[in-house]
């Protein structure tokens, strides 16, 4: 469980390398924020929390983290690609 965020980022970059389209990295990110959201859910139940802690807008906020990251290591596959054809 703890490599696997890791696996889906290599997921992303492959996805990347392949030319496949835009859309599957919103996929494959909210696939990863899934796996994240126990281990964050525990860590805000652990840590004192302000009162007005919306958990909802938390997974968002998660979901939008992962989107971003998951384009840039998409991004890069497709750099890659290109650089490797010529």
């Amino acid at each position: 469980m703890r490599f696997l965020p890791y696996l889906t980022l290599l997921i992303s970059f492959v996805l990347g390398y392949l030319a496949y389209p835009f859309g599957v990295v919103f996929i494959v990110a909210v696939v990863s924020a899934v796996l994240l959201f126990p281990k964050r859910r525990h860590q805000l139940r652990t840590q004192p929390q302000a009162p007005d802690r919306n958990m909802v807008l938390d997974g968002f906020f998660l979901i939008v983290q992962q989107t971003l990251i998951h384009f840039v290591v998409f991004a890069l596959g497709l750099f890659v690609m290109r650089m490797m054809a010529g």
